[in-house]
């Protein structure tokens, strides 16, 4: 069963942990199971990545945590997920009311008996005061398509930068939310404080911006310089003496790419590959098989055909046979499990069918090749402004040692920092594996906000 879990969890690596979208549920929600009277505390938190939701659930009165979820069924009016106790599966069922519900209420089913529950989204916020700042939408229109924003200006002005945020991989919102928590509306209310301006945007073919959702790093760098030029032209009504790029994860390797015809004062990369997409793909399923302690042979395996699946994205050939090795791998550990588990997954060509297509299709993705065959080492050696690199001690994602190794061999006008204990997200953790992301504290590590503020106030 571990195997059969590794190649439906992890072996196509890149859409999992680089490929992000969200759903109406996302993020962590509490409540309980009404069992003879009494709660039964739940803590649920879903996760969407590459346009499938999953997620985990935590259950502290009976000693159980991280127990995998999975999301059969979502739409707009009704939800249902899971998770195996060992002895089958267990099921919850109920429907939603649109994108700003804050509760769920249903049917809980195990084993034949029914139970009702209830779940409360999760903030994790306090009431904030912000009245420090005026926050506007502004749409940028291009040739091609219309960006959207936040245009976020504090009332008293500490620096007259204007920081364009660019967000991670994947289809994401302005406020660039992954497991509930809003990254990007978080670092803006931070840097207000501070009295930074700053903007956040949907990225094309997302929330109210246009175009489409599956593009090339190229295409999303000259979004971002559409951006800076509106910005810096007049258009907007504000008079920004500067522009600042702040890129997380991908979102630094666009702003590298951007800075080639718009070059901005300075620059911020948060947790931002400093090596080809290929080797941190690679990296990313070393790292976490060895966390989860995959079989070395099965780690192998799974390595060699990541390989073709980068060859297949670069010559476009090759995917018949790819799609033919995971319908025979799954075949073979599918056969391995007990029939009590293999009724589970319904139809046995249907699920096979849906395994395939949904770990191939972000490798066949525009985006996905342009992310391979980005190399940052070039970029980074041609930008001639100050710049700011962080990492996180604990990121599984963009991991510390090969990226900050080899951004330390380019000679450059680079400071690099690390933030003690924090993962991919600036999350203070404790493995800094993505299951953890939804159950930590959605705030940022202590250091994080204090760096980019001296670097951004800094005056040369």
């Amino acid at each position: 069963m571990k195997n059969f879990i590794l190649i439906a969890a992890i072996l196509f690596l890149p859409q999992l942990l680089y490929s992000q979208d969200y759903s109406i549920i996302d993020g962590t929600w509490e409540g309980s199971i009404i069992l003879q009277g009494q709660p039964l505390l739940i803590t649920v938190t879903f996760n969407t990545m590459d346009g499938a939701t999953d997620g985990s659930i935590n259950i502290p009165q009976q000693s159980a945590f991280n127990l995998p979820v999975q999301v059969p069924v979502l739409t707009p009016d009704s939800l249902e997920f899971s998770f195996e106790t060992g002895t089958g599966k267990a099921t919850f069922s109920a429907g939603l009311t649109g994108r700003e519900a804050d509760t769920i209420n249903g049917i809980f089913t195990q084993s034949g008996v029914e139970l009702p529950f209830q779940m409360e989204r999760s903030t994790d916020e306090d009431s904030t005061d912000t009245d420090y700042f005026s926050e506007q939408e502004v749409v940028i229109t291009t040739d091609s398509l219309t960006i959207a924003g936040s245009l976020v200006v504090p009332d008293t002005m500490q620096t007259k930068s204007l920081v364009i945020f660019v967000s991670g991989s994947g289809s994401q919102t302005r406020n660039s939310s992954v497991a509930g928590f809003e990254l990007f509306e978080e670092m803006a209310d931070q840097l207000a404080l501070h009295g930074i301006s700053t903007f956040r945007y949907d990225d094309r073919g997302t929330g109210e911006s246009t175009g489409s959702s599956d593009a090339t790093l190229d295409e999303l760098a000259d979004d971002l310089e559409s951006i800076a030029a509106h910005f810096s032209n007049g258009q907007s009504g504000n008079t920004f003496d500067s522009i600042v790029y702040l890129g997380h994860s991908q979102g630094g390797l666009i702003s590298l790419l951007a800075a080639k015809e718009f070059t901005p004062h300075r620059v911020v990369l948060l947790a931002t590959p400093t090596l080809p997409g290929d080797k941190i793909i690679t990296q990313q399923i070393q790292n976490i098989s060895e966390e989860q302690e995959i079989p070395e042979e099965v780690v192998t395996r799974n390595l060699e055909f990541q390989q073709k699946v980068y060859e297949a994205a670069r010559t476009g050939e090759g995917w018949d046979e790819l799609e033919a090795d995971i319908e025979e791998r799954l075949r073979e550990q599918l056969d391995q499990l007990p029939e009590s588990q293999r009724s589970t997954l319904g139809d046995m060509d249907q699920f096979i069918d849906a395994q395939v297509s949904r770990q191939l299709n972000g490798a066949k993705s525009d985006w996905f090749k342009s992310f391979i065959e980005t190399d940052p080492a070039p970029l980074l050696r041609s930008l001639d402004v100050p710049t700011l690199a962080i990492f996180g001690e604990n990121d599984s994602q963009v991991i510390l040692e090969p990226n900050r190794d080899a951004l330390e061999e380019i000679n450059g006008n680079v400071t690099i920092h690390v933030i003690p204990n924090a993962n991919h997200l600036f999350q203070v953790s404790e493995s800094g594996m993505p299951g953890e992301y939804g159950i930590l504290d959605k705030e940022f590590a202590p250091g994080l906000i204090d760096e980019i503020v001296e670097f951004l106030k800094k005056v040369e």
